[in-house]
Parts: C-alpha cells; sequence; structure tokens
C-alpha cells in the first residue's frame, strides 16, 4: 500500500479538528441513572441502595433504610465508597447528618442521600463501606451495568446435590455422634464478617450455637460438634443464614452462596422474588436440603404467618379460633396436595405445616391476645391490657388430632421442628390422653421433657438415667448421658478459669443495689446478655479492645449479668475472655431486674455514676455512643 503524505498545514488542521471534537465531547456533564442495582453482598438488611446517580462531580447513593421504628441508627462520617482499589471519600449527605443518631419515624422505613467523590467513567461495580469497623454497613458488588438477575453459582463439586428429583429422606435419625460441617463461603469478603455461626436446632427442641473462623484463603469456617438426632441449622455470616438438615455423626460441605444477602434486598425493594438458592449441601439430607432451599425461596412456600399480628382475631372465642385454624389449614393443606410437586416436597409442605398448626393451638390465648397489641399498637408488655382472651379446653385441642397424627415422628423433620417439641411437650395440654396415644414420640419427647437442660448444666442425677434407660427408645438415654459427659468435659478444661459472682441474697428489690454496692464511687457499667444471644456476643467482641486502650481506667467497672438459659459448659467457656464481674442467675431473679428497668430485649445496658444513680441506657447498643458516655461518666 502506497503512504501517503499529507501537507503539514493539512495535518495539522485535522489534528485541531481531532482536539476541538474531543474537547467538546469532554465538556459535555456525564450524567448517567442506573435504578435498581443488583447487590452481590451485604451485612445488612438495614440498608438499601435503590437508586445511583453518575455524573462527573459526585456519584449520589438514594439510600433506604428499614428498622425499628423509634430506634436510630447512624452513619459514620468516614463511609466511602471503593472501586479498582481506590477509595472515594463521602462529599455530602442530604435527610441524615453523618456521626450523629438518626432515629426512625413510625413506618420504619426512611430515605435520605449520601453523595461521594465521582467514581471513575466505566466503573462496572462499587462497594459502600460505612467506615471499617467491624460491625458497620458493608454492601459489596453494587452493578452499574444494568444486569437485572443473579447467575447460577460456578465451580460447585459434582457431590453437592443441585437437583430436587428423586424420593427424598425425610425421616429423623436417632442416633449420636460428632458432626463436621464444612461452610464454605461464594463470594465472600472480610468486611461481611470474620466469623461465622451455626444455629443447631435438636430434636429436643433446644437451639445450640456454635461459631467458627472464616479462612480468608480459602473461605471456609469448620464446625464440629456433638449431635444427638437429626438437627435443623441455619447459619453463615452476618444476616446471610441458610438452612439446612443434618444426620449426626457425619462429615458435609455446605456452599452458602452469599448473592443471596443482596437478593433479599432487591426482592423487597421490587415486591418480587428471585429464586435464589442460597445453599447447597451433600450428606444424608442433601436432597431435603435442595428442595427445602428451591422451596423456601418461592412464592409458593406454605406457612401459616402466625406472628404478623393478623392471624387471628381478638374478639373470638375458643370455638370460633379453632374452627378458623382448621379452615386454614386444610386450605393450605390441600394447595400443597394440587401444586403438581413431587410427593417428597409435598411431605416436607405438609410437615411444615403441621408443626405450624400443632403449635397455633397450643398458642391461642398469645396470638390473640398479639393480635390485640397489634390492633391497638399497644406493645408495652409491663402495662395491663384489661381483658381476657379465649382458652382452648381438651375438647378443642381434640380438633387438630382429627387433621393429621401428631405422633408421626417425620414431624421432628421440618423447619418448625421447635414449635413442635414445645407443641406436644407443654404440660398444660394432656396429649397422649387426648389423641389415645400410649408410645411413639409424644410419649418419648414429654417424658424427656427438661432433662436437656438438666444435662447442660451438668445436673443430671441417677435417678434420671435409671428413668432414661427404661425407655423403650434407647436413644433418649445415650443422647443424654452423651451430652453431660460433654459438658463435664468442657467444664473440667474451664475449671478454675471461669469466676462466678455469688448472687447477693438479699429481698428482689434490693438485688441490684447490692450487685453494684461494692463498686461506689466508681462508674458501673452492668451489661445484660446472655450466651445465645448473638447481638450480644458481638457487642461484647467489639468492645472488648477498648478496656485495654482507652476505657482502661480503673474507676471503671464492668458487670455482666446472665441467666440460667445460658447452658453452664457454654457460660463458663466464653466468660473468661470478658474482664468484669459475671453474676449468673437464675429466673426469678432474672425477670425481677428485666421488670424493674423495663428491659424490652439484650443486650441492654444500666449505667450507674460515681454517687451511685442509673437508669437504662440502650443508646449504648451504639459502640461509639458507649464509648463516648462512659468516658464523660468517668470524666464527672
Amino acid at each position: 500500500e502506497t503512504l501517503k503524505v499529507y501537507p503539514m498545514k493539512i495535518q495539522l488542521f485535522v489534528a485541531s479538528l481531532l482536539l476541538s471534537g474531543c474537547l467538546l465531547f469532554g465538556c459535555v456533564p456525564r450524567e448517567r441513572v442506573v435504578e435498581n442495582p443488583l447487590i452481590e453482598a451485604s451485612n445488612t438488611m438495614t440498608l438499601d441502595i435503590p437508586r445511583v446517580e453518575l455524573t462527573d462531580s459526585a456519584t449520589v447513593l438514594r439510600m433506604q433504610a428499614y428498622f425499628q421504628p423509634h430506634y436510630w441508627i447512624r452513619i459514620d462520617g468516614g463511609s466511602y465508597l471503593s472501586a479498582g482499589g481506590r477509595k472515594y471519600r463521602l462529599i455530602g449527605a442530604d435527610g441524615i447528618t453523618p456521626d450523629s443518631l438518626f432515629w426512625m419515624p413510625a413506618s420504619g422505613e426512611a430515605s435520605f442521600t449520601l453523595a461521594f467523590e465521582p467514581l471513575p467513567r466505566g466503573t462496572r461495580s462499587f462497594d459502600f463501606i460505612e467506615s471499617d469497623c467491624d460491625d458497620c454497613f458493608k454492601l459489596y458488588g453494587i452493578d452499574l451495568t444494568g444486569l437485572t438477575s443473579y447467575s447460577e453459582p460456578e465451580g460447585l463439586p459434582d457431590n453437592v446435590q443441585a437437583g430436587t428429583s428423586g424420593e427424598l429422606f425425610v425421616e429423623p435419625v436417632f442416633k449420636v455422634g460428632e458432626t463436621t460441617v464444612n461452610m464454605h463461603f461464594i463470594g465472600y469478603r472480610e468486611g461481611l464478617g470474620k466469623q461465622a455461626a451455626i444455629y443447631a436446632n435438636t430434636i429436643f427442641g433446644q437451639q445450640q450455637p456454635y461459631t467458627a473462623p472464616i479462612d480468608p484463603e480459602t473461605a471456609t469456617a469448620v464446625f464440629r460438634f456433638g449431635q444427638y438426632g437429626t438437627s435443623y441449622l441455619f447459619g453463615g455470616v452476618g444476616d446471610c443464614l441458610e438452612s439446612f438438615w443434618t444426620a449426626p455423626g457425619e462429615t458435609i460441605d455446605v456452599y452458602v452462596d452469599l448473592r443471596t444477602s443482596g437478593a433479599r434486598l432487591l426482592d423487597r425493594r421490587n415486591g418480587t422474588q428471585t429464586c435464589l438458592r442460597g445453599c447447597y449441601t451433600n450428606g444424608t439430607y442433601a436432597g431435603l436440603n435442595a428442595v427445602f432451599g428451591d422451596l423456601h425461596n418461592t412464592p409458593g412456600f406454605v406457612s401459616l404467618n402466625r406472628r404478623t399480628g393478623r392471624f387471628a382475631d381478638y374478639r373470638m372465642s375458643a370455638d370460633e379460633y379453632v374452627q378458623m385454624v382448621v379452615d386454614r389449614y386444610r386450605t393450605l393443606a390441600d394447595s400443597i396436595e394440587r401444586c403438581g410437586a413431587p410427593a417428597s416436597v409435598q411431605r416436607l409442605q405438609l410437615n411444615t405445616l403441621r408443626q405450624e398448626t400443632l403449635a397455633a393451638f397450643v398458642e391461642a390465648t398469645e396470638l390473640l391476645e398479639h393480635n390485640y397489641r397489634h390492633v391497638n399498637q399497644m406493645w408495652d408488655y409491663s402495662k395491663p391490657l384489661g381483658r381476657q382472651f379465649a382458652k382452648l379446653g381438651a375438647e378443642h385441642y381434640a380438633e387438630v388430632c382429627k387433621l393429621f397424627d401428631i405422633n408421626d415422628p417425620a414431624l421432628l423433620v421440618g423447619p418448625r421442628v421447635s414449635d413442635y417439641v414445645y407443641a406436644v411437650t407443654v404440660p398444660e395440654v394432656d396429649w397422649p390422653a387426648i389423641a389415645g396415644i400410649e408410645r411413639g414420640v409424644v410419649v418419648d419427647l414429654r417424658a424427656v421433657a427438661g432433662l436437656p437442660r438438666k444435662a447442660e448444666n451438668n445436673q443430671l442425677t441417677a435417678e434420671d438415667f435409671a428413668r432414661l434407660r427404661e425407655m423403650e427408645n434407647p436413644f433418649y438415654a445415650e443422647a443424654l448421658e452423651a451430652m453431660q459427659q460433654r459438658v463435664q468435659l468442657a467444664l473440667s478444661e474451664v475449671e478454675g478459669k471461669a469466676v462466678i459472682e455469688p448472687t447477693p441474697e438479699v429481698p428482689l428489690a434490693e438485688l441490684f443495689e447490692a450487685i453494684v454496692a461494692p463498686y461506689r464511687g466508681k462508674v458501673v457499667l452492668v451489661d445484660f446478655w446472655n450466651t445465645w444471644c448473638g447481638p450480644c456476643r458481638a457487642s461484647i467482641a467489639a468492645v472488648e479492645p477498648l478496656k485495654s486502650a482507652e476505657l482502661a481506667n480503673d474507676d471503671l467497672v464492668w458487670v455482666y449479668i446472665a441467666n440460667e438459659t445460658s447452658p453452664l459448659v457454654t457460660y463458663k467457656t466464653m466468660i473468661p475472655g470478658i474482664r468484669g464481674k459475671h453474676f449468673r442467675l437464675d429466673g426469678e431473679r432474672w425477670t425481677s431486674l428485666c421488670d424493674r428497668f423495663g428491659i424490652d430485649g439484650i443486650p441492654s445496658y444500666v449505667v450507674v455514676d460515681r454517687d451511685g444513680n442509673f437508669r437504662l441506657r440502650n443508646d449504648l447498643r451504639d459502640h461509639a455512643q458507649l464509648r463516648k458516655v462512659l468516658l464523660e461518666k468517668l470524666a464527672e
């Protein structure tokens, strides 16, 4: 090809035109709006970003907040966006003041905007980081390309059950063994959390919490625990928790797709359901887990929704209430049978419905009261309502026994297993007499009711074991014996390390003063908590480093009050790592203190000043506020 040489003037003219064009186009402001962006992962359901506005001067996020009415949230002034390895700082806000408490309105929803330095052109996604503290809001992979759906996860091993075909195992396993759960996180970011947790709901109606560190290299947490019969577990990291079943004594792999945390934000925003399965497993219940994963994340999932406040009408008589529950059960059961799903899927659905229905009968009076409180917005449980609600009798409980076999062992497999165990073991309802049951799971569960709690506290006696060995099913004796042996071993390992302060022997009205009296002249922070309370453990972990830093002061005393619902071995294992004075109260003393201060949940905090004055300070659930208040009290 011949090389063409143009005169210099022509070359300069062409170059100037090209340069002018670039300058002209460069002067056109960039304005781009991304509505409803997909979010890969989030550590919170409190914040959402339904709109992103991109200009040359700023990146503006339209934020939507969801939280308990009249409670507060806070946005840190150190918030930033992250993209391409660079941070883009917060430069403005409208509708909220960074670093200040923002009180949620009565609706529980609020909108505001945050403006950041502009992201570069061509940015495909970014992260929102509300400063670098462990419990700050973090939303990852906010898409700017216009994606509208999530793809299937890649790289799952062949032995992980992904399908729902075939007959599934939906029966309880009555065995004892050590279970290992290898939990792998798809799309893991360290900011989502460095520790994973699982909560095992057992055949006995207990819920056992376990934690394990996440290896950042493999994005895997490994749990090992003693298991007593089939367990229904839910677990994960942060607010991204998925459900699955395990059989005792097996090792299983669980793959948790963290994009479900972003999908839940999108579903709430759009009123849709992405049907993104969050959990893939192998093991005995792999097929069941697959079915439940698909079923639970679809609009067809059946539930009585007892706790909405609209389940019952508080004016109902006992007869009317029972007829309502019976009619609702029959309607939902019929819809399950007509849905065309495989028989195993229908069985799981029916198990869930039956677990809930049995609980709805036992909770009748409570649910009627709940409806009254919902209708009248009367949520202060310390104030009497001034009215009575219908109570069910034996003739009413007999009606549920006509609907299905309440003694079916398969009812121990289902997401509402705790509801089922609670319902069949309440002492006020004599189910064996009402249903004509002489043997089976209902009789067995009633016989061992209360014994798992005794085992957790190393309190089972020779008489208890003798009674257990007389039971027809040897599983119960084996399980409770193994449970108490594990407790004894664990207690021996912490012997001398855990110090529980003696509870003052004083009238209930004087208990709190007696607990804090030895520290008169100092500032005392009293933390009401329990080992099974996730937010309690998270708060304690966040505050503990401050005791060696800004809050290291001999005039500051940390007092921790728990109750006997914290299993003794778990409690004694935890408290050596929590510096302070520890009290473990019985139910009567705990209830007395909660009633006195109007404690609505835990963690809750009471601050005692140097003069002995004290009051409830639940604003200290914000760690920055806790630090500020304690420093102010120390300076007084």
